[in-house]
């Protein structure tokens, strides 16, 4: 066992021991995934003369043990999975990576060829322990940490978010730190927050944020945050109300790069709105300093550490996001979600590349559900392997999920 993984374990094993058996829930979530994919020329995966599709398949088992007492709890969540990639990239850098000060997973099957992947392994996603004394919450050990109020980007995000496309959103993986907590009114909270960063790497700095939040009458909220995250100086606030009934929000940060020496600002603007039949709609403008405007400056950027680690969520400096959901029955929901993005090409025109999501998601029971979600980009693809748009190169997918609960 590697040594990394054993602090988890132990930690585990001694959470077990101190507490009282009954008081101890423990609940689970078991997942099924399959996807294929169809790369035409330009997308990504495409091979000249071959016709053969792209395929993965994961299984998963999220264990979640966890007390809840009357001022404190504590919860450990653990993770499984088994996964084989076909013609896919087998690993991807997340930025919960940057903020975590060792991994505490381990592969016990990892092997890889030209083509594709088999993995499988064990990860340490939550571990920590929360305590409340009068208006004060204090949570210390691997926790997730989500802020902002976007739908599709939330600037105010400083250690991460979904993306707009994300599959799976029940629990963000946790990292690792210290938070406090403070309620000084019934409408207001400020949270501090103390983020290691990873073990051996001299290059990275712990961060250090707050972010405020605050309700103002009954249908706005305010937001402002600052800190260091990683070493870069990050200041933004939000805003959210609603008017007529159309519910609208805006919502920036400004950051200061230390080791690019470069300043920006990443702000998203939104409307929602809910038809009377209970369609919602949804759109929101996105618009980042640190992103490109023209097609040529792409390859750069696929290099730059925040898109490397997720924390910037696009290439391209502006786009448009629009999701529309409905309840088709009780038991059937609907979504669908499209990004679109516009770069100059070497002439000055406008290049425009879009990306279509189109879910199903089907109540089996009240602990399983089934999804069917369809994803393809359409645009200029690639060019001996060089991205010329956003979402061009992305191929048609199709992807099947069953989740049951327990």
């Amino acid at each position: 066992m590697p040594l990394s993984l054993k602090p988890a374990i132990a930690g585990l094993a001694l959470a077990l021991c101190i507490a009282p058996a009954g008081a101890i829930e423990l609940t689970g979530r078991a997942s099924l995934l399959g996807l294929v994919a169809k790369p035409a020329a330009g997308d990504s995966g495409f091979i000249e003369g071959e016709s053969e599709y792209l395929t993965a398949d994961q299984i998963g088992l999220r264990l979640m043990l966890d007390e809840i007492r009357e001022h404190a709890e504590w919860s450990v969540h653990v993770r499984t999975t088994r996964q084989h990639f076909d013609g896919f990239p087998s690993a991807a850098v997340h930025s919960s990576d940057l903020f975590r000060y060792q991994d505490l997973r381990d592969n016990w099957l990892d092997q890889r060829d030209d083509n594709g992947a088999t993995r499988a392994g064990i990860e340490l996603d939550h571990a920590y322990y929360k305590r409340q004394v009068d208006n004060f919450t204090f949570t210390l050990g691997r926790q997730p940490v989500d802020w902002g109020s976007g739908r599709l980007w939330q600037p105010l995000n400083l250690f991460g978010a979904f993306a707009p496309t994300d599959l799976d959103t029940d629990y963000k993986p946790g990292i690792d730190g210290v938070t406090l907590d403070w309620y000084p009114s019934p409408h207001a909270s400020v949270t501090t927050a103390y983020i290691v960063s990873p073990q051996g790497d001299a290059a990275l700095e712990d961060s250090l944020a707050t972010y405020y939040r605050r309700q103002v009458g009954e249908q706005s909220e305010i937001g402002l945050a600052a800190g260091s995250i990683s070493g870069n100086q990050v200041v933004g606030g939000s805003f959210e109300s609603a008017w007529r009934g159309i519910g609208w929000r805006i919502e920036g940060a400004h950051y200061d790069l230390e080791e690019s020496d470069d300043k920006g600002l990443f702000y998203i603007a939104g409307i929602d709105y809910q038809f009377e039949e209970g369609t919602l709609l949804a759109l929101e403008w996105y618009h980042n300093h640190f992103g490109v405007k023209e097609q040529m400056a792409l390859a750069d950027e696929i290099t730059d550490p925040l898109v490397v680690f997720q924390l910037q969520p696009l290439l391209g400096r502006r786009a448009l996001g629009i999701s529309v959901n409905n309840d088709i029955t009780p038991l059937l929901r609907g979504t669908y979600l499209l990004l679109a993005s516009s770069l100059k090409d070497m002439d000055n025109d406008h290049r425009r590349s879009f990306m279509h999501q189109v879910n199903f998601v089907y109540s089996v029971s009240d602990e399983a559900d089934f999804l069917v979600s369809a994803l393809w980009g359409t645009g200029d693809g690639l060019d001996d392997g060089r991205l010329r748009s956003e979402f061009g190169h992305v191929p048609k997918s199709l992807t099947l999920r069953f989740r049951y609960y327990f």
